[in-house]
Order: structure tokens, then sequence, then C-alpha cells
């Protein structure tokens, strides 16, 4: 769904949505397990990124060219989903259609997050304990496929749970030739030894820049 921050009022409406479920069958919507099994993280990859790393879209074959998909904005969304690990890249179209073009493999048996960080110039995948905390950093290769360059383990100091959510700040945030990272707990655990009672939702650490 699309929200606009800006409008008034108490209630949220979305402003367009964007329904994938059909292309799911193997997730039972009425599970709880199934459906808690869906996409878990959502990025927005900037065409400037696909474009300059010579991204071959698979619907043509060729090199991308954002001017074929003239309703989707300025960049596509790669959507995380938990049940295999796997990307799936759309574009998102302003009158309510959407555009498939397939999927990325993390090499991780489950995605928990996805996000562009512009400072490493990487999609990043985060996989939580159930990879041993992981944080996949991928590229466009020399064939023009997304794949994995990197893998990044979280600090020792963080408890091993379900850390579903990350994010950098910006290179223009560095300090010392740091800058923040931010990792959030699905259950609140915090250091903890299980109960929500502890309170933490968020870690914050540093990341080289």
């Amino acid at each position: 769904m699309e929200f606009d921050p800006a409008a008034s009022g108490t209630t949220l409406t979305p402003v367009h949505q964007w329904d994938m479920t059909s292309q799911f069958p193997q997730l039972d919507t009425g599970s709880k397990d199934d459906a808690n099994l869906g996409f878990e993280g959502v990025g927005c990859v900037p065409d400037s990124w696909l474009t300059a790393n010579g991204w071959i879209d698979p619907l043509t074959h060729a090199a991308y060219n954002p001017a074929n998909y003239p309703l989707h904005g300025a960049g596509l969304f790669f959507a995380g989903l938990e049940w295999d690990g796997t990307l799936h890249v759309y574009g998102l179209n302003s009158d309510g259609s959407f555009t498939t073009f397939g999927t990325v493999s993390t090499g991780k048996a489950s995605v928990m997050d996805v996000m562009f960080d512009a400072g490493t110039q990487r999609i990043v995948a985060t996989c939580d304990n159930t990879c041993g905390e992981t944080h996949t950093f991928m590229k466009v290769d020399a064939a023009g496929a997304i794949v994995p360059d990197a893998t990044y383990t979280n600090p020792a100091v963080i408890p091993v749970d379900n850390l579903e959510g990350f994010a950098i700040a910006p290179k223009s945030t560095c300090v010392s030739g740091f800058r923040e990272a931010v990792w959030s707990d699905d259950g609140i655990y915090g250091f903890g030894s299980g109960s929500s009672s502890y309170g933490h939702a968020l870690y914050s650490g540093t990341f080289p820049c």
C-alpha cells in the first residue's frame, strides 16, 4: 500500500494498493503460520543504480530501460519472501497495476527485511536467527544479474533472536568513519531472557563508512 504521510484526518487511507496474493498459491493465507511466511520486508531500489550497474531486465533479456515502464516511478521494489529467502521484484504502477520482474536468490533460507544502502551501493537482505543473524549485501555481477556479494553477521553483543528489521544511516551522518546501524527486535525481548517486559525494541550500533 502507498500512503500520503501529509494527509490530514484521523483515518489512514491508502492512495494506491497492489495485491500480489494470487502469485503465491503455496502460501495458505488462512493459516497463521503460512501467512507469517509472506513478504517480511520491502525496499525500493533506484532505477539509476540498476541502469548504472547494467542490470539485465528478465522480461526483455536486455539492459534494463526504465522508459519501458512509464508508470512505475523512479525505482523497482524488492520484496523479501520469508517462505524461501527470495526477493521478488516489482514495478508498482501509478494506476494500481504492477509489473513482475521475477525473483532474486539471496542465498539464504529466509529473509526478514530488505533495504537499499546508498552508502555501499548494495541491496541488503536480512535474515534473523533462522540464518544466524545475517545481512547479505547484493550487487549486479558482470552478467547483469543481482547476486550476493558479501554477508555480515550481527555483533556478538546483540542477542540471537527475531531481529527482523535493519537500517543503516546515510553516509552524510558519518562521524569518525562510522554511521549508525539500527536493528529491530520482533519480540521486544531486549537483552533479557525472553520476556517482553524488558521492553527493548531497537538496538543501535555502528557500521563503517
